[in-house]
C-alpha cells in the first residue's frame, strides 16, 4: 500500500478509480481487524506476536495516503471519513509503546534488536531521529563480521542448515518445529543477511543530508563498505558480483546462502548508492 501510494505521489503511476477503491477497503479491513493489537508472524514469518516491523508499514501506508489526499484535494475517501485517523492513533500510540524494541508480547518472545525495524527508519520514514538512531545503535547487536542477523538465536539458515534442515529454503514451520530448529542453533552462528547494511547505510546519508554532520557521513560510508564488500566473488558457487541473500555456515565455512542472487538486497543496496551520490553532491 505505502510503495503504490508513493507512486502516486510521484505522478509516476496516478491512483484510478479501482486502485483507489481497493485502498480504502484494505484500510476499513486494517481497522475492523484492529491491526494495532493484531498478532502477526512479522517480517520473518515466525512467532506469534506484535512485531514493530509490521505496524510500522501500516503507519507509513496511512500517513502517505493522507499526504495523497490532501495533495490531490480528494473530497470523498473511498473508507469511512474517520478510519486514516483511527488507525494513525492507534497505530502511533502502539509503535510508542514498543519501540526500539520488535516485540514486547507476548514476553516469551520479546525481541530488543531486529534488523526489519531498519525499515521504519529507511524507506519508511514512520520513526522520529531520536528513535531512528536508537534503532540502528541497537542493531549493532546483531551485526556480523560480513552482514548482520536478522536477529540473535535466529535459527533459519544456520550452521549446515541444508543437511539438519533439508534443501527447501520456501519450507514454512510451524511453533514445535521452529522449537526444534532452534535447538540446532549455537551461539554466533546464525546466518549473516546483507539486505541491512545497505538499508543502514540509506539512513545515515539521510542524517548526513539533514544535518551535515561528519559523523553520519562517515557512518554511511562504513556500512556501504559493508554491503559492497559482501558481493560474491570468484570462488562464489553462483558466480562472481552477485548479491546475496545471506551467509551462512557451511562445513567450517561462510558460504552465499541457495537464494543468491536476490533482487531485495540488489535494490537495497541501489538505495544505499543513491543516498551515497546525494550526500556526496552537496
Amino acid at each position: 500500500m505505502w510503495a503504490r501510494i508513493q507512486l502516486a505521489l510521484a505522478g509516476k503511476m496516478p491512483i484510478t478509480g479501482d486502485h483507489y477503491k481497493l485502498l480504502g477497503q484494505l484500510f476499513d479491513f486494517l481497522r475492523t481487524i484492529e491491526c494495532w493489537n493484531d498478532k502477526d508472524a512479522g517480517h520473518w514469518e515466525e512467532h506469534s506476536a506484535q512485531h514493530a516491523s509490521s505496524l510500522g508499514p501500516c503507519l507509513a501506508a496511512v500517513k502517505a495516503f493522507k499526504e495523497l489526499v490532501e495533495q490531490e484535494g480528494m473530497s470523498v475517501l473511498p473508507c469511512k471519513d474517520d478510519t486514516p485517523d483511527v488507525l494513525e492513533k492507534n497505530l502511533q500510540e502502539q509503535l510508542d509503546l514498543i519501540l526500539p524494541n520488535e516485540t514486547i508480547t507476548p514476553a516469551e518472545h520479546t525481541r530488543d534488536a531486529d534488523s526489519a525495524l531498519i525499515f521504519l527508519c529507511y524507506p519508511l520514514g514512520v520513526v522520529s531521529d531520536k528513535m531512528g538512531l536508537q534503532i540502528v545503535e541497537r542493531l549493532k547487536k546483531v551485526m556480523g563480521h560480513i552482514a548482520m542477523c536478522r536477529y540473535r538465536k535466529d535459527s533459519y539458515w544456520c550452521k549446515d542448515y541444508k543437511e539438519l534442515i533439508g534443501d527447501d529454503p520456501t519450507k514454512h514451520f510451524t511453533d514445535e518445529e521452529l522449537k526444534h530448529r532452534d535447538s540446532l542453533l549455537k551461539e554466533g552462528e546464525e546466518a549473516q543477511w546483507c539486505l541491512f547494511d545497505p538499508m543502514v547505510s540509506a539512513y545515515y546519508g539521510k542524517m548526513y543530508q539533514k544535518t551535515r554532520k561528519d559523523e553520519y557521513l562517515k557512518l554511511q560510508q562504513l556500512f556501504l563498505a559493508r554491503a559492497l564488500a559482501a558481493i560474491t566473488g570468484n570462488d562464489c558457487e553462483f558466480g562472481p558480483w552477485m548479491c546475496c541473500e545471506a551467509y551462512y555456515l557451511t562445513k567450517g565455512e561462510w558460504k552465499p546462502n541457495d537464494n543468491t542472487p536476490l533482487v531485495w538486497t540488489q535494490i537495497d543496496l541501489k538505495m544505499a548508492l543513491y543516498e551515497m551520490e546525494k550526500s556526496l553532491a552537496r
